[in-house]
């Protein structure tokens, strides 16, 4: 093979995970970190269903939103699922959330704005002892995200195959 020549790699092929909604209490505001604005949003329930796992929310785990730019937040976040059948799983996820003035303005305000107009986009770590779920502590896996209400945020997570 040419040291120019390109390797031939599998072609990119995901999966479908599951869809998540967590319940969001209200903001705490912590304001500037050194640059960045800092509001935590604790997750406080919701549920996860899909083909290989299903389940809640728990009341324990929070987003912490750095603002970076007028239009561009960082998320940092930690969730704890409980599957139907009983094993827990820990959720940490980093991602990117890119809206206009208007569109937080208008989430602000309660507004629905709808995912397909901004970039809301996270990648997920999974780790559980179960052994049912164990192959979750292996895979790379990303989620779309979107903004239901003020208190409640949607994704779809899928996996890289």
């Amino acid at each position: 093979m040419d040291e120019y020549e390109p390797m031939q790699l599998p072609d990119l092929e995901i999966e479908e995970l599951f869809y998540l909604e967590s319940s969001c209490a209200p903001i705490i505001p912590i304001g500037d970190v050194g640059g960045r604005i800092l509001n935590i949003f604790p997750i406080i329930g919701g549920y996860f269903h899909g083909e290989k796992l299903n389940g809640e929310v728990i009341n324990l785990g929070a987003d912490w939103n750095y603002m970076m730019a007028p239009n561009l937040a960082e998320m940092d976040t930690r969730y704890l699922l409980k599957t139907d059948d009983g094993a827990y799983i820990s959720i940490s996820s980093k991602g990117r959330c890119g809206l206009t003035p208007e569109q937080y303005e208008a989430l602000g305000e309660g507004k629905f704005v709808d995912p397909e107009t901004f970039y809301f986009r996270q990648h997920i770590f999974f780790a559980t002892s179960s052994e049912r779920y164990r192959w979750l502590n292996g895979i790379v896996a990303f989620a779309i995200m979107g903004i239901k209400d003020p208190n409640t945020i949607c994704y779809r997570a899928y996996m890289l195959k």
